[in-house]
């Protein structure tokens, strides 16, 4: 956390505010629901990518939260997978590349040409979003249990 509060400090954009359990848990409701729709074959790719891409987005806000980091509104996409990289333990880090990287090509599909992104591309970063987000309920689980949704609690006694 204190390297957190010195980013803190100097950035204006970035604020310390704890969270909740309810904020934890809706952010994971929109990531499940955003997930499902990337899976739906009939869709266009680049809708699948966007859905996958703003479940990354959550996933990565839900873990800013749960280290009390609050993103403002500049650049927020761009901060949040930044501050993601800082706060990610060093051999996860390949997470906010991939989502960086996404970014990037979401820009690409919103704003400047459609198609830009195959079957493939989708799929894979599907996998990687689902990576990190099983990865995330693991550190719900062992080291931030006060953020656990209820029914994620349900199924560690199984």
């Amino acid at each position: 956390m204190g390297r957190c509060l010195k980013l803190l400090r100097r950035d204006d954009d970035l604020h310390h505010e704890p969270t909740s359990r309810e904020e934890i848990t809706e952010l994971l409701r929109l990531v499940e629901r955003d997930l499902a729709q990337a899976k739906i074959t009939g869709l266009y790719p680049d809708g699948r990518f966007a859905f996958a891409y703003n479940a990354a987005l959550q996933l990565a806000t839900a873990f800013l939260r749960v280290h009390h980091v609050r993103v403002g509104a500049t650049s927020h996409h761009f901060r949040t997978f930044q501050e993601l990289k800082h706060l990610l333990p060093s051999d996860q880090r390949q997470f906010a590349l991939t989502f960086e990287h996404a970014r990037r090509k979401r820009n690409v599909l919103m704003y400047d040409q459609a198609g830009a992104v195959s079957d493939y591309e989708v799929q894979a970063f599907i996998v990687e979003v689902k990576g990190f987000h099983e990865w995330f309920l693991h550190e719900l689980r062992t080291r931030f249990r006060g953020y656990m949704p209820e029914q994620e609690k349900g199924r560690d006694s199984r």
